[in-house]
């Protein structure tokens, strides 16, 4: 085998893993989407890794929540660290499913539904949305009782409670061990925990 066949079966190769790795996390049709599904992900930024260390039960590191935005179903959520070229601050978001499951952010992820709560979901997605347009900050605080900025279980959680549901079901995580984060929080796990979800799909 001559080094351009060589090359070229590389190539090949490299494209398979390539399209494989794809599939897997990005091959999710728009037709098994529900207004207000709830997207988990687990990433691998310092960041993630941060939250995964202060919640030693959670299975991901951050949330979002399916919207409808025309004939698109889209994700809105709140991390830091993600801004466009043009922003300065980190503020609340909305892209497509693959966007959210890139594979540069992220490891896992799945999608969840409360099958039985079709019309509050529904309203939970509309309440994202109008955060959405306020731009929402993000809170660098993490502090619940500022409801001006938001972090990322928070806003999910907030969206689904203006739609009448606490879906963290009261739930909330005590982190004492770290110096620089250690207070009282909705984590992603918090919300995961309610056994009110079902597992739509995941990776």
């Amino acid at each position: 085998m001559n080094r351009i066949q060589l090359l070229l079966l590389f190539t090949l190769l490299a494209l398979i893993q390539i399209g494989c790795h794809r599939s897997n996390q990005v091959f999710i049709s728009q037709e098994m989407l529900s207004e207000g599904d709830l997207v988990f992900r687990r990433g691998s930024s310092v960041k993630s890794q941060a939250v995964l260390y202060a919640d030693k039960s959670g299975k991901y590191s951050h949330i979002g929540i399916v919207v409808k935005e025309g004939e698109e179903f889209m994700v809105v959520h709140i991390t830091p660290g993600e801004r466009a070229p043009e922003e300065t601050v980190d503020k609340i978001k909305m892209e497509s499913l693959e966007e959210f499951f890139a594979s540069d952010k992220a490891k896992k992820g799945a999608i969840l539904r409360f099958t039985d709560l079709p019309e509050c979901s529904q309203q939970a997605a509309q309440y994202a949305k109008m955060f959405f347009e306020k731009e929402i900050l993000f809170d660098h605080d993490y502090d619940l009782n500022d409801t001006t900025k938001m972090y990322c279980s928070e806003l999910v959680w907030r969206s689904y409670l203006k739609a009448g549901r606490d879906v963290s079901e009261q739930r909330r995580s005590e982190v004492t061990r770290l110096p620089v984060f250690s207070g009282t929080y909705v984590f992603p796990s918090d919300i995961y925990q309610n056994e009110r979800l079902t597992i739509i799909y995941e990776f």
